[in-house]
């Protein structure tokens, strides 16, 4: 397949492209919503007053037995209107920027784990502590989500209940120690999941300082077969054109074919990557390919 007939050189996206260019972070957001629009019409919003909440719900006895999903189907339940915008809104102004910088797959793999992983920690704490609850909400992966904010961007200004303004780093250390003064009982307060709060961050401190990709854990490597190295001399007196000439005849007709290959593959993640965040995010070398691409196709032309 020739550079011409990859997806980037056709007449404009498909409205499913339209609909996937919006990004992970608004993609979790819509499915939260419709969630939370289940909810109330099946119901009240809470963890006992909807079929769709009574069966999603964080619930210490039930994971127990064996609902597993419940570890994971909390991070789309929410209790109201307020506990719903608010995590809503930090996932959406930390998870956009974020997104830019680990891509959509991730983000989405990083949230999901993240709430998994703070409702994992509840759970066994509870069980040690002999504690059983009823939960829901994203707290825990908002949590995750927005103490890995922090580390990116530590002077970004927030507004704390949109009038005092403070670096997101300041926040997220004044959440951490009121949930932690609240996990050792100094603010006793049933509505709120302490402990979730507290997994999640630490969960996204170590996403941060390990520099762990999820998504690079389930996919395989793209391998390429290799381009011989070839060393061909040209006398010194040769002009421009004779000495292109000379190395397209020295190279074997197998040997170009593959290095057209392996340059073309290449060219995939370069236009990809240009056409989510544009040119300036190029590296030198990613240059470099587009420029040795074009030459490419320029000869093909001919």
């Amino acid at each position: 397949m020739g550079i011409q007939d990859r997806d980037y050189y056709r007449d404009g996206p498909s409205l499913l492209d339209r609909v996937g260019q919006q990004g992970a972070a608004v993609w979790l957001i819509g499915i939260t919503a419709v969630v939370f629009l289940l909810q109330a019409i099946t119901g009240q919003p809470g963890p006992t007053s909807s079929p769709l909440t009574i069966w999603g719900s964080y619930d210490t006895a039930s994971i127990q037995q064996g609902e597993l999903w419940r570890l994971v189907t909390p991070i789309f339940l929410h209790s109201g209107l307020w506990h719903l915008f608010f995590n809503m809104l930090c996932l959406f102004w930390a998870g956009r920027r974020l997104e830019e910088i680990y891509g959509s797959r991730e983000l989405a793999a990083f949230y999901l784990l993240a709430g998994l992983v703070a409702n994992l920690v509840n759970l066994v704490v509870e069980v040690l502590s002999g504690v059983d609850s009823r939960a829901l909400g994203a707290s825990g992966a908002v949590m995750g989500i927005l103490v890995v904010f922090a580390c990116h961007f530590p002077h970004q200004k927030v507004l704390l209940f949109f009038i005092l303004p403070m670096p997101v780093w300041l926040l997220v250390v004044l959440f951490a120690v009121l949930d932690l003064l609240g996990a050792l009982g100094a603010r006793p307060d049933d509505n709120i999941g302490f402990m979730v709060h507290l997994a999640g961050a630490g969960f996204g401190l170590l996403y941060y300082h390990t520099g762990l990709r999820l998504t690079r854990l389930f996919s395989q490597p793209r391998t390429y077969p290799a381009v011989p190295r070839l060393r061909v001399t040209v006398p010194p007196d040769d002009s421009t054109a004779e000495t292109a000439q000379f190395r397209e005849a020295s190279l074997p007709r197998g040997a170009t074919a593959v290095a057209d290959e392996y340059l073309e593959a290449k060219l995939d993640a370069v236009l990809e990557k240009v056409a989510k965040f544009g040119q300036a995010s190029l590296t030198s070398e990613e240059r470099e390919i587009l420029f040795r691409a074009s030459e490419l196709y320029k000869k093909r032309r001919r």
